[in-house]
Order: C-alpha cells, then sequence, then structure tokens
C-alpha cells in the first residue's frame, strides 16, 4: 500500500508540476476549474443523488463565471476563510454536531464555498491582480502556487514521519485518530523554518510577517486536513472516492490545499 501511494504520489506531483508551470493562463485556469470541479462532485456525490451533485455542480460552474469580477473573488476566498475558521470549532467538538454537519444544505454549502475560495485564489494568482507585493517578476506567479503546496507538503509529510517515529499522544483523535501532538508540533515548527529562507527572496516583508504567513497557511493545511476527515467521519467512509490509487480520490488529495491556498491570499493582501 505505501509504495503504490508512493508511485501515485509522485506520478500526480509531476504531472500537476508540469501542467502548472508550462500551461497558459488560461487554459491553467481551466484545468484549475477541472479540477475544483472533480473534487466538489466527489464531495457531493458521498451524500447525495446524481441529480442533486449535478445540480450542485452546475451552480458551482455557474459561480465560477463570477470570479473575473474583483468584489466576488474576494467574497469567495473570505467566505472559504472563515468557514475553515468555523470548521475548527466544529472539529474540536465532533461528534456533537454531527446531525447538523449532516444537513443538506450545510453540507452543500460548505462544499460549495470551501471550492470557490479554492479557485478563487489561483484565479487570482494567475490572473496576478492583487500581487504586487511580491518581490518577484509577476511571470514567476507559477513558483508561487507551488510554494503554496509545498507548505501544505511539509506539513503534511513532516507530521507524518515524526508522528511515526516519536508520537505518543494523540491530536484532534475524535476525527483523525492518526495524528498525534508530537507530529504537529514538529510540523508546524519545522515547516516555517524550513520555508523561510527561500521566501525571503520572493517576499517585500519584515521577517516576522514572513514566518506568521507561513504559520498560518501551516495551520489552514491542517484545519482543511481535519475538516475532510470530520466530515467522512460524518457520513463513515474512508475515502471520497477511488479515483487515484492508495490515495482515495481528489478531494481526499486537495483537502488541505483547498484550505492553504484561501488563507495565503487573503493574508498576502492584508500584509
Amino acid at each position: 500500500m505505501l509504495k503504490e501511494r508512493t508511485i501515485s504520489a509522485l506520478v500526480l506531483a509531476s504531472i500537476i508540476g508540469l501542467l502548472i508551470y508550462f500551461l497558459s493562463d488560461d487554459l491553467l485556469i481551466y484545468l484549475v476549474g477541472l479540477i475544483a470541479s472533480v473534487s466538489l462532485w466527489e464531495y457531493s456525490k458521498v451524500r447525495f443523488s446524481n441529480l442533486t451533485s449535478i445540480f450542485i455542480l452546475i451552480l458551482f460552474l455557474l459561480l465560477l463565471f463570477l470570479t473575473h469580477l474583483t468584489f466576488l473573488i474576494y467574497s469567495f476566498i473570505a467566505l472559504s476563510v472563515v468557514l475553515f475558521l468555523a470548521s475548527s470549532l466544529f472539529i474540536l467538538s465532533f461528534p456533537l454536531n454531527k446531525t447538523l454537519l449532516k444537513n443538506p444544505f450545510v453540507w452543500a454549502s460548505s462544499g460549495l464555498i470551501i471550492h470557490l475560495g479554492f479557485f478563487a485564489s489561483i484565479f487570482e494568482i494567475v490572473s496576478q491582480d492583487g500581487l504586487s507585493d511580491l518581490s518577484l517578476d509577476l511571470v514567476h506567479e507559477r513558483f508561487l502556487i507551488l510554494y503554496i503546496v509545498l507548505i501544505s507538503i511539509l506539513m503534511d509529510s513532516i507530521a507524518y514521519f515524526a508522528g511515526k517515529s516519536l508520537g505518543k499522544r494523540p491530536f484532534i483523535n475524535n476525527v483523525s485518530p492518526n495524528k498525534t501532538m508530537e507530529g504537529f508540533l514538529a510540523a508546524i515548527i519545522a515547516t516555517p523554518v524550513l520555508l523561510f529562507l527561500s521566501s525571503q527572496a520572493m517576499f517585500e516583508f519584515s521577517a516576522m510577517k514572513i514566518i506568521f504567513l507561513i504559520f498560518a497557511v501551516a495551520i489552514f493545511s491542517v484545519i482543511g486536513d481535519a475538516f475532510a476527515s470530520m466530515m467522512k467521519r460524518v457520513i463513515e467512509i474512508k475515502d471520497f472516492s477511488n479515483l487515484i490509487p492508495g490515495h482515495g480520490g481528489l478531494y481526499d488529495r486537495l483537502d488541505s490545499h483547498i484550505a492553504a491556498f484561501p488563507c495565503f491570499i487573503l493574508i498576502l493582501n492584508l500584509l
């Protein structure tokens, strides 16, 4: 299983990395829209019928066409950040709120908001709007996408290996029994440290602002992963689909990134 997961992860990462770097802006935006749509379909399908899931997907696609409006871009991003902040309370109190989370409106609206926020964040990067605080020439906006992805990957990888070797105390075991406090602490300390030097070359911020930015995004990546785990426990499934061998569905792989991107873009513009 580990070998299958590793091979699938390397192949997927290589393909996505090449597409992010070489595709034109328009094609990349279409690709992100497709990825977000598949992820939302998986999220909806485990809870609703095909007909209801199709309706949710159509509504999502209609809303995507409005992301060229600056006000709506930041509305989607802000709503996504607020939802993940609120979900942290639900994660801590789960399963007391299980009935509420299973409510059809709560489930559908949550899926729409987090996927709209994810798409709007990458659309903002690719369209190069609102990114004047970057010290890099904006032709390198693709590196920023990979940089945000790297934060989530480092958090997940360091937490996994540190947890395996050092983990003793459970961390949010009500939604994710395999996570440990030691793994989380190792990741939340090591990730900003490992990325700090490269970040100084990218941003015109003070050291404290850079560390705060990485730290906040790292926390949100954990919340995104825990949110997906919580929703799977609500309806008692292991994965959202079996699309990716050894990994489950697309949303199972994107959960932390879906939370990290809106957080990054919102904080970047506030700073």
